[in-house]
């Protein structure tokens, strides 16, 4: 028996790609990322392209695991409660969206600021929205 999961996908205004292989391969990269904790998100906001830096107290340096897409995550439970968990997607390099790993913070309010001072995840109004996709799961026979 299969499962499937209904994905709504975000990105800050002005920052949905045009290109729809870049919007295709930002949002498998994104679902996988998502996927590495082994939950059904219901929601993903996709927050940058590939970038090899890391802000930590409001300071840019290098990230010393390399170039990635930042983004949030969020299941049922969490769309319930307005929180979302940030995570990074690693891939393999500028222009190369292979994913390669993973990090995931802890869950954090929406309403938590960026340095910018504005939330991490606004309301829906303020985010442009991709087109749903939906994800088939077919469970672990055991054999191959």
């Amino acid at each position: 028996m299969s499962t499937i999961n209904i994905v709504k996908y975000y990105f800050y205004e002005g920052m949905l790609p045009a290109n729809p292989h870049r919007l295709q391969a930002l949002i498998a990269l994104a679902y996988q990322t998502a996927r590495d904790r082994k939950l059904y998100p219901k929601a993903i906001l996709i927050r940058s392209n590939e970038h090899s830096s890391t802000s930590q107290n409001g300071f840019h340096k290098p990230d010393p695991l390399g170039w990635h897409v930042t983004l949030c995550f969020k299941d049922e439970i969490q769309l319930a409660n307005k929180t979302h968990t940030a995570s990074h997607g690693y891939v393999k390099g500028k222009g190369d969206l292979t994913f390669t790993k993973a990090t995931h913070s802890n869950p954090k309010l929406d309403s938590h600021l960026k340095s910018n001072g504005k939330p991490v995840w606004p309301s829906e109004a303020e985010l442009d929205v991709a087109p749903e996709i939906g994800y088939g799961h077919f469970p672990d026979s055991g054999s191959s």
